[in-house]
């Protein structure tokens, strides 16, 4: 019997930095080809089954007839709780690495902190439960136990995992660019992904470029996408991003391909002078902001504003002004007393660690050009305000804004155009 785990380590490492090298290696007389094909040729009379298991079918799929005997049994329901925790596998484990009599928190609620950050994997249509991605699990609950405190998820992230979005990145680059654009595009729009099927043979050496149905498949083998049994059929497989540590890091990597590298992102500033001053009116920041989205919108590096672009356009702007004196958060994770765990848009810091810190909460609201044009569009802006000031209310009161100066703010816009920008 052989046994072959993590097979595909060194390959995938070859595949994010040099193509032409991993080609070579899967190639007719590459070592890796000349490998699975001595196994295959021993099937008949000395090995009796191989079991391989890896992150990707792609460097099996790009030996063509070397290794094409394999069947990937990856999406098979039996297999899904392997691939990571269950809650009830947390439930059990938790207390064995922390001590929670001393930490003052059960299992239970350190369990609803970490899913969203950690959970929502599914590997099988017909699976019955979601898994918890197992490294990142026990990498938090060990830093929970070696500092004896019950610490913020999305804090403390394993190093092992892509944080950066350059393997991500990676994968992009051997796609066609307008099918990069159309994931870009379902994502800054909040939908689900949509594949016929789940490609298994993806053969580099036949072809230097993933089409969509293999791209989504391999986003979905290396655990970016996830199946949404809702919305799967028979006929098809939707596929999402599982949770929150996903989510930001497709965001990370739309600001590096759409956003970093435009001259229209680089040269329009947003005016942070009246937030270093912690002033009560920062108008001249709402207007520069107006004036910021209107030049990326111009130059079509963002086709199309919603509330997820918004935020994504305003936060890559200003972490590039972070430093010493300012930093700045998008969606940070607040724990609200009696109403759990909660995300603020923007969280802004300035003079940080001095007598004059202050902290800047701005809620992003967004009026489609729809309702900007509507008659009624006073009332759909009141709306709005109204639930900003419900949600600021909130995030005032969150556990780590207390006995600090906060100023929280709803900002609505329609377009790239601020249109309402007040303190709460």
């Amino acid at each position: 019997y052989v046994m072959i785990d993590e097979y595909d380590n060194f390959a995938n490492e070859i595949l994010s930095k040099d193509l032409e090298l991993f080609l070579n290696i899967t190639s007719k007389d590459g070592f890796l080809k000349t490998f699975y094909a001595t196994i295959k040729s021993l099937t008949t009379d000395t090995i009796a089954k191989t079991f391989i298991t890896g992150v990707s079918s792609v460097s099996l799929d790009s030996l063509t007839s070397g290794f094409n005997i394999a069947r990937n049994v990856t999406d098979r329901a039996c297999f899904n709780e392997y691939a990571g925790f269950t809650e009830d596998e947390l439930v059990i484990l938790i207390p064995k690495l922390v001590d929670v009599e001393k930490l003052g928190v059960p299992p239970k609620e350190i369990i609803s902190r970490m899913k969203p950050v950690y959970d929502g994997y599914c590997f099988s249509a017909e699976a019955d439960k979601t898994v918890y991605n197992s490294s990142m699990c026990l990498y938090y609950l060990d830093m929970v136990r070696e500092k004896g405190v019950f610490l913020n998820p999305e804090d403390y992230l394993d190093p092992a995992c892509d944080q950066d979005g350059y393997k991500l990145e990676q994968i992009f680059s051997l796609t066609h660019k307008d099918i990069v654009d159309e994931i870009i595009d379902t994502y800054l729009h909040g939908d689900t992904f949509y594949v016929d099927h789940l490609s298994e043979n993806i053969n580099l050496n036949k072809a230097n470029a993933y089409d969509q149905d293999q791209v989504l498949s391999i986003l979905y083998y290396l655990g970016y996408l996830s199946i949404d049994k809702e919305g799967s059929s028979t006929d098809g497989l939707s596929l999402k991003i599982p949770n929150r540590y996903m989510s930001k890091l497709f965001g990370k990597c739309i600001i590096n391909l759409r956003l970093n590298k435009a001259s229209s992102f680089i040269t329009t500033a947003i005016n942070t002078e009246s937030l270093l001053a912690t002033e009560d009116d920062i108008s001249s920041f709402a207007d520069s902001c107006t004036e910021f989205l209107s030049s990326i919108m111009t130059n079509q590096v963002l086709l199309q504003m919603n509330e997820i672009a918004l935020n994504l356009a305003l936060f890559a702007k200003l972490e590039t002004m972070k430093g010493r004196n300012f930093i700045v958060n998008m969606q940070k994770s607040l724990q609200v007393k009696g109403e759990g765990e909660k995300y603020a848009d923007l969280v802004i810091t300035v003079n940080r660690g001095k007598i004059n810190e202050c902290i800047y909460i701005i809620e992003l609201k967004y009026l489609t050009k729809t309702e900007a044009r509507d008659k009624n569009r006073d009332s759909a802006l009141q709306r709005l305000v109204n639930k900003a000031a419900e949600e600021l209310t909130a995030y005032k009161s969150a556990l780590e804004f207390k006995g600090r100066n906060v100023k929280a703010y709803a900002m609505v816009f329609a377009g790239p155009d601020c249109i309402y920008c007040k303190l709460q």
